[in-house]
């Protein structure tokens, strides 16, 4: 989603990563708050989110459109509550440009690292691929673009909290990635148990 508004937010207030936050237990979208801290203010360690309300929500029984909708309308009420200063060009073509995304394939895979990993004697890029049912960590090998799926994720939530890794390093056979959060541990992996030919 964030492609399609990037250019429209102005980077002087410092936000970085813009999230949704879902709570099932509350009772409606946290919008005072979500005022409190940003209007027509800086955004403190570059991460801006509003609490969501999913109450009575089941999201595993939502159709793919379905999430879209809901998706889209979270968004709108953030970036709606946004003072206009966090915006380059009138806030109300941002929020029209959401409308646009109704119709677009939801599916987003981000290259981890610019730096490539060698292992016997073939480049891989390290990418996290990303749906609205799946995401999935996996190396692609550059000789032939071939995909090797590392871990997949099945509540796509966590990739926000589990999959921001800082660095890689391979020892052997074994891949080394590592948390930018110290609550995390390092991610390993065995190459030589997922790619095989």
């Amino acid at each position: 989603m964030i492609p399609a508004i990037q250019d429209k937010i102005n980077r002087t207030k410092k936000a970085q990563k813009i999230m949704l936050m879902f709570y099932p237990d509350l009772e409606e979208d946290d919008i005072d708050y979500f005022k409190e801290l940003y209007y027509e203010k800086k955004v403190r360690d570059g991460i801006m989110n509003i609490s969501i309300s999913t109450k009575n929500i089941d999201w595993n029984s939502l159709s793919e459109q379905e999430k879209k909708n809901f998706l889209i309308e979270k968004w709108k009420v953030l970036f709606g509550n946004l003072s206009d200063d966090y915006f380059l060009v009138d806030k109300s073509e941002v929020i029209d440009s959401l409308e646009q995304l109704r119709k677009e394939d939801w599916k987003h895979t981000s290259l981890l690292f610019k730096k490539k990993l060698k292992y016997n004697k073939e480049s891989y890029s390290i990418v996290l691929d990303i749906t609205l049912e799946e995401a999935k960590l996996a190396l692609v090998r550059e000789s032939d673009e071939k995909w090797f799926i590392l871990k997949e994720y099945d509540e796509v939530w966590r990739v926000m909290t589990d999959a921001i890794f800082k660095n890689f390093k391979l020892e052997d056979d074994v891949l080394t990635l590592e948390n930018k959060s110290f609550f995390l541990s390092p991610e390993q992996f065995n190459l030589k148990e997922y790619i095989k030919d």
